[in-house]
């Protein structure tokens, strides 16, 4: 890992260097790799989708629209403030997408949310994290030059910098509490946003059902497992 000494607007923690997403150009370094934290709720949408029989994810880009993809072979999942966008088949609902995978098996997503997709598209590569697959990313990454990168939005990221202190932490060899990550997430503005749209579901399955051992990886077209990588 590189020292953070000098990094302008980055938390040093356990040798890593945590930045925030903000509105600006990220902040990348030659040769890190970045770690996108978007846990509330792209980032856990992405690491249930690879769990569950999905083999590649497309994040959209502003020129592309869901009825440019097979409904038959291509799901498209859109999002904004958390609402599901029109056109597009789901929202992004990690709790939901079970349901739709298991009535209706998919090799293929087509993606567009509020904000993981956008910093996605900033990147010619990056791992993404979730408080759902924390530990897996961290055994990915140690030894690897990573920024981590706390999307949040404009209702904060309380629940994306839990994740991102508790990725520092194992990477820098330490342990953490699940019980305080879930409480970063459920006390967050972004789960207080979800409750009131009835997303209460989706917040019970980030932070209770447990650890999924996948490694999310953006190559500059895509996302799949690294596992599944050459």
């Amino acid at each position: 890992m590189k020292p953070c000494a000098g990094a302008s607007g980055a938390i040093p923690v356990a040798g890593c260097r945590i930045i925030s997403a903000g509105n600006e150009a990220l902040q990348i370094r030659t040769g890190e790799l970045p770690v996108l934290i978007d846990n509330l709720r792209a980032a856990s949408t992405i690491v249930v989708a690879l769990c569950h029989g999905v083999s590649r994810i497309i994040p959209l880009r502003p020129d592309q629209n869901p009825q440019d993809f097979d409904a038959a072979e291509v799901l498209t999942i859109g999002e904004s403030g958390g609402r599901q966008l029109p056109g597009f088949e789901a929202g992004n609902s990690p709790a939901l997408l079970v349901d739709i995978l298991s009535r209706k098996p998919r090799n293929t997503i087509a993606m567009r949310t509020s904000n993981l997709t956008r910093i996605l598209l900033e990147c010619e590569r990056a791992v993404i994290c979730s408080g759902m697959n924390v530990r897996s990313v961290a055994s990915y990454c140690t030894g690897r030059d990573i920024c981590i990168v706390a999307a949040g939005g404009s209702r904060g990221q309380a629940e994306d910098m839990g994740v991102a202190l508790a990725l520092a932490a194992l990477i820098g060899g330490a342990s953490y509490d699940p019980a305080v990550l879930a409480c970063f997430a459920r006390e967050s503005e972004a789960a207080r946003h979800l409750q009131s749209l009835g997303f209460q579901d989706d917040i019970d399955y980030i932070t209770g059902c447990g650890q999924f051992a996948v490694v999310p990886v953006y190559d500059g077209r895509e996302i799949r497992n690294a596992e599944l990588r050459p």
